[in-house]
């Protein structure tokens, strides 16, 4: 998985796919920084920082969801 170049999109993330719940914040791990976020019918899309906080893995840290 490459660094995204603008944004990724979650699309199992969309408004309207059975996601009990509304995304209230998002965070790169690894940084001290909210990512900008929209949560729409064709996904959970999140603009990436043009910096990368290491070489090797990357992960996200998703608030507002009910998950069972």
């Amino acid at each position: 998985m490459a660094w995204p170049q603008d944004q990724a999109v979650i699309t199992s993330l969309a408004t309207g796919q059975g996601v009990q719940g509304k995304v209230e914040k998002v965070q790169l791990l690894g940084t001290d920084s909210d990512l900008v976020f929209t949560q729409d019918c064709e996904g959970l899309k999140i603009k990436f920082p043009v910096e990368k906080p290491c070489d090797y893995a990357y992960a996200l840290k998703i608030t507002g969801l009910k998950l069972s």
